[in-house]
């Protein structure tokens, strides 16, 4: 069965349709002006109709040629592209990563810039999202929760640990205990509506007394609002480290609750075949974090 056409005879037939001219295609493809000939008049006879008229010295596409090229030209550009890509791979592993925003921005990424130095064969793709899709297609991700999740491996990565903070002034200061919250905006975020609720009941707060209220799309842009002043932030501690050692928030630091087990995991699938490479990426988050893994 002859479904394609003889493939040397279609890139002489795209090389010529390209430049117009059968000594350019025959440079470019490294072989004599003859031998192109050749190939376009196989190509020609196969299809039982011409693909080129003489125009001058040149060579012009006939209203099929034209109509072919135009469909087998990008065809035959995704096969070098595809090609490209494949070279550029060939003998490393890919792991496509995902990760909430906010974690990866403020947490994974300097770790990974890191590993990709030290396993330069190992190609880490992320995408992130505020929220979780379990329509992801991914080979590992970051997930929030208690470390179960059916037929996956979860490895903890961080403490999480629940501390409001705001920016340091002096009347906020003076505020930043459970009596005085009720003067203050309370930063909500959309992926993690639980989390306010839980810190109250830990320490005895009526959240129903807390009237001022925000919501925001993330936890990055929590914390961004309350670095401006708009409100107090329910902050993963381990997220705004940088933000606290700086002096840009402060923290109630004699209310903080620990969530135990419910932290940031990366989750992998417990049989893969990239199982090995997903170990070596799971043991450097884990060894190369400073003090925050559990």
């Amino acid at each position: 069965m002859r479904d394609l056409p003889p493939l040397n005879a279609l890139l002489a037939f795209e090389y010529v349709a390209r430049s117009g001219s059968v000594r350019a295609a025959a440079d470019g493809l490294s072989v004599t002006p003859g031998a192109v000939s050749r190939q376009i008049r196989l190509l020609e006879e196969y299809f039982g109709t011409a693909l080129f008229q003489r125009q001058g010295r040149g060579l012009v596409l006939t209203l099929p040629g034209n109509a072919y090229f135009l469909q087998i030209s990008q065809q035959l550009d995704g096969i070098r592209q595809a090609s490209a890509t494949l070279q550029r791979n060939a003998g490393r592993t890919v792991i496509r990563l995902h990760s909430f925003t906010t974690f990866a921005t403020r947490w994974l990424i300097p770790r990974l810039a890191q590993f990709q130095l030290a396993h330069p064969a190992i190609d880490v793709r992320l995408t992130t999202a505020s929220e979780w899709d379990d329509t992801v297609d991914c080979d590992a991700a970051i997930r929030l929760g208690d470390g179960t999740w059916p037929q996956q491996h979860a490895t903890p990565l961080v403490k999480n640990v629940l501390v409001p903070v705001c920016r340091p002034t002096a009347d906020r200061r003076a505020s930043m205990h459970l009596a005085g919250l009720a003067q203050h905006t309370l930063l909500l975020v959309r992926g993690r509506p639980d989390d306010w609720q839980r810190w109250c009941e830990a320490f005895g707060v009526e959240m129903d007394a807390l009237p001022h209220r925000r919501q925001m799309e993330s936890s990055a842009l929590a914390y961004q609002a309350a670095i401006e002043g708009q409100g107090i932030a329910l902050a993963q501690r381990v997220l705004v480290e940088a933000e606290l050692k700086a002096g840009t928030l402060i923290a109630m630091e004699d209310y903080q609750l620990d969530c135990g087990r419910h932290t940031y995991y990366l989750v992998r699938p417990q049989e893969s075949v990239k199982a090995a490479t997903l170990q070596q990426l799971e043991q450097w988050l884990v060894t190369q974090d400073t003090g925050e893994a559990l």
